[in-house]
């Protein structure tokens, strides 16, 4: 996904954002069993983490066809030439230090809202807005490629609601990933494609129970083999197929294993920051910021040597970010997302710490640590539950013993897969 928040001209990071799914569920294939004592190094290691595998030909039933998963209707990216914003026609909208910050151009049904970086003028994104509802139809999110402003997100918004109904991804104008929110039939599907367009996989998820159907397809377009997760990416069987027909299917079970990292739920040092809500702005006492149609742009509240300054949106009646300072230094920022929830950026010396992220159920998602060398650089971090309720996975980048480092757990907080760089030190502790 590319990345929508802006902290304060900071290069933030959203958590996975460009992780593909797929990258997830192949991380999973490595699930493995724990090593009995009294063997080698090498064989312990061969052991240790081997995934428990077993025939099965019954229960689950995948389908021998995915034309009803293959997704129509998908929208086309936005394309706006590089001079757009000195030809459009519409209301410019100049913050309070002059600069122009969107062009607001209205329609007989529809608003749509430029919105556009003040310091290098290009426009970020589009919002379609419905005039009677104010609610969101659609979001354009792009990239700048060959002089032209072309989508690289777009979302697309039930009627009235602030809820999406379908995602797409493109990749240089190129369609790339599309997914469909169908609140009717409890499902999402989604379909990724190769770069000449041709549909690569699908994918189905049950928003109930959180299992996910994912079918890879052959050149033919004929399901490969299909391998089914469930709502934390834990692989339960994988599916291989041979001519259009179901061949064999594989279950996978999952048992604690020994846990030699000295790492778990309990004293993992990535601690995530407390959830936001948005303040009611009504209620704020401040100095306010204009912009050039009088919509309030800020408000700044001081107490000492502290203050917080809420960012607002462009109508001026919502509160969008907020950036908390000691003296002149920040110390946090927060944004709030119309759909995506609440992400929290803490700072440490002025410089990004960590970034903790909420859905828009509120539930935790995960948390970035940031390298004090690299505010864009990834240190640490972990990954929660679906439902937001145990770590389910720790990552290190840079571990002093085991270099780049993936820890997964249950619920229970026992250690059931690892993926770690420094095999040989793993062996030699594995001896023991």
């Amino acid at each position: 996904m590319i990345n929508k928040i802006n902290f304060n001209s900071i290069s933030p990071v959203r958590f996975q954002a460009n992780t593909n799914l797929l990258e997830k569920f192949k991380e999973n294939l490595n699930k493995q069993e724990a090593s009995q004592v009294n063997l080698s190094g090498s064989e312990a290691m061969a052991n240790y983490n081997k995934p428990i595998v077993k025939n099965d030909n019954t229960a689950f039933k995948p389908l021998e066809s995915i034309d009803n998963l293959i997704l129509t209707d998908i929208p086309n990216p936005l394309t706006l030439e590089e001079n757009a914003v000195e030809t459009l026609s519409g209301e410019k909208i100049l913050n309070s230090e002059g600069k122009l910050e969107a062009i607001v151009v209205k329609g007989e049904k529809t608003t749509k809202e430029y919105n556009i970086d003040t310091e290098n003028k290009n426009i970020t994104s589009v919002v379609e807005r419905d005039n009677t509802t104010g609610m969101p139809v659609r979001k354009d999110f792009f990239g700048y490629k060959f002089n032209k402003f072309t989508s690289a997100v777009t979302q697309e918004f039930m009627p009235g609601m602030n809820k999406l109904a379908k995602e797409t991804t493109f990749n240089e104008g190129v369609l790339s990933y599309t997914k469909m929110f169908d609140d009717e039939k409890d499902k999402i599907i989604e379909n990724g494609f190769e770069d000449n367009g041709k549909i690569k996989w699908v994918k189905v998820t049950d928003k109930k129970t959180g299992i996910m159907e994912n079918y890879y397809l052959n050149d033919k377009n004929e399901i490969q083999y299909v391998d089914l997760y469930d709502r934390n990416f834990n692989m339960l069987k994988s599916i291989d197929y041979e001519n259009g027909k179901v061949k064999k299917i594989l279950n996978y079970n999952y048992k604690p294993i020994k846990n030699i990292y000295g790492i778990t739920p309990d004293n993992i040092d990535v601690k995530p920051a407390e959830l936001v809500e948005i303040p009611d702005a009504a209620s704020l006492d401040g100095e306010k910021k204009l912009r050039s149609d009088n919509s309030i742009e800020s408000i700044t509240v001081k107490n000492g040597d502290n203050k917080t300054t809420y960012i607002m949106s462009l109508d001026g009646k919502n509160i969008r970010e907020i950036n908390e300072f000691n003296k002149d230094q920040q110390t946090k920022s927060v944004y709030f997302d119309e759909t995506d929830g609440c992400h929290i950026r803490e700072f440490k010396d002025g410089k990004p710490y960590q970034t903790t992220y909420y859905n828009s159920d509120k539930k935790l998602d995960g948390v970035i640590k940031f390298s004090q060398d690299d505010a864009n650089k990834e240190s640490k971090s972990i990954d929660y539950s679906s439902d937001g309720s145990y770590i389910r996975r720790y990552n290190e980048e840079n571990h002093p013993e085991y270099g780049r480092l993936t820890l997964e757990f249950d619920k229970d907080k026992n250690l059931v897969s690892v993926n770690n760089e420094n095999r040989e030190v793993v062996e030699e502790k594995l001896k023991d």
